[in-house]
């Protein structure tokens, strides 16, 4: 990764009026103990992940949450670190996959993290830069809509946007695209290789959020993994649609139903607990000891939730899960990895962006970009 916030720009020399601004979470700048520390600050500072007060979270986070967790996650860190290219896996599949974009499209294509860099406004000011460019797609490298990713992307976007004074872009939004036909038809090829072996379960593994972060009506039943789904028609009704955990239940069914497999052959599961508050159920850290004793000595894992490979598929799935599996009477362990650059995914990227280019409902107006009003 680089040392300083150079901008990560691919496609500059097409003279195109419409660029992309691909967005993604972010990683530390090294496996070092301070940069990780500065890396979670920023990271859990931010309200949508956690939603006290500004000065209750502040003492939280500076005095109690990063200066414990910091050593803990720089060592984990390290084991995905790559000592060659100096970068973690998270930034260079989302610069990979920038770069292939501006190729197939013939456009700029910026990377802009949430979190550290290359920034989100080194993205903007790098776009705005280019004398051709009128408007920007923001891509949101999230299948599914969360208050603690997609929506904290796109706000700090228009944050920055608003600070760097750029009033004469015009920005479209490329919107949840994990129920779009060609988004899970390239997911579920990705997958199938993966069950041709003998296998008792498929675990489609979820990043947790607190309950807190979605719809009060939603909140109920909480570890019944298709209650959201089976009243979609109230979510249309009530135009709560991005219900993260309607979503995440529906990619359950849709893989499923894509794959071909029985009901009980698929389970939704729910990884990444932060704290000791009411999150998603059923969670990962309980779940994956209670699998073999169920049956389920042959497992495989994938998480839809992630675009690219990351601290918490790699380390936390391939790696601690697996060992815990293995450790609770399991056989085998198969982790699927995430759709990262592959061409198959890029296509199917930008045939969705092809899309929002032509939606006139993609075009953020005023009115909807309330939606996205960025508070500290």
């Amino acid at each position: 990764m680089k040392g300083n916030d150079t901008p990560s720009l691919f496609g500059a020399e097409y003279p195109s009026s419409q660029a992309v601004l691909l967005l993604n979470l972010g990683s530390p700048r090294t496996p070092a103990v301070e940069d990780v520390h500065a890396y979670l600050l920023q990271f859990l500072m931010d309200r949508r992940i956690i939603g006290l007060p500004h000065w209750a979270r502040h003492l939280l986070v500076h005095h109690i949450i990063v200066p414990k967790r910091a050593p803990k996650s720089a060592a984990n860190y390290r084991t995905i670190w790559d000592e060659e290219r100096q970068a973690f896996p998270l930034i260079t599949h989302t610069e990979e996959i920038a770069r292939a974009l501006a190729e197939r499209r013939q456009c700029p294509v910026a990377v802009g993290m949430r979190y550290a860099s290359p920034s989100t406004g080194s993205a903007l000011e790098a776009l705005a830069s280019l004398l051709s460019v009128e408007e920007i797609i923001i891509a949101p490298l999230y299948p599914h809509y969360a208050r603690s990713s997609y929506e904290t992307a796109v706000a700090y976007v228009l944050e920055e946007a608003r600070r760097l004074g750029l009033s004469r872009l015009r920005f479209r939004l490329l919107s949840p695209f994990y129920n779009e036909p060609s988004y899970r038809a390239v997911l579920t090829e990705s997958i199938r290789p993966y069950l041709q072996s003998p296998f008792d379960r498929l675990i489609v593994s979820m990043h947790g959020i607190p309950v807190s972060h979605i719809p009060k009506e939603c909140r109920e039943h909480n570890g019944e993994t298709n209650y959201c789904a089976s009243r979609r028609d109230w979510h249309e009704r009530h135009a709560e649609e991005d219900c993260y955990r309607l979503q995440c239940e529906e990619t359950t069914e849709y893989l499923r139903q894509d794959l071909g497999l029985e009901q009980g052959q698929v389970e939704l599961v729910y990884q990444s607990r932060l704290g000791r508050h009411e999150w998603m159920r059923p969670y990962m850290s309980q779940r994956v000891r209670q699998f073999s004793g169920e049956g389920a000595e042959r497992v495989v894992v994938v998480c839809p939730g992630f675009i690219c490979d990351c601290l918490e598929t790699i380390q936390e799935i391939d790696s601690y899960y697996r060992e815990v599996f293995l450790a609770h009477g399991g056989k085998s362990f198969v982790y699927v990895p995430c759709l990262n650059s592959s061409e198959d995914f890029i296509a199917s990227l930008a045939s969705l962006l092809d899309q929002t280019a032509l939606d006139p409902s993609a075009l953020l107006s005023e009115e909807n970009k309330r939606k996205y009003k960025y508070e500290h």
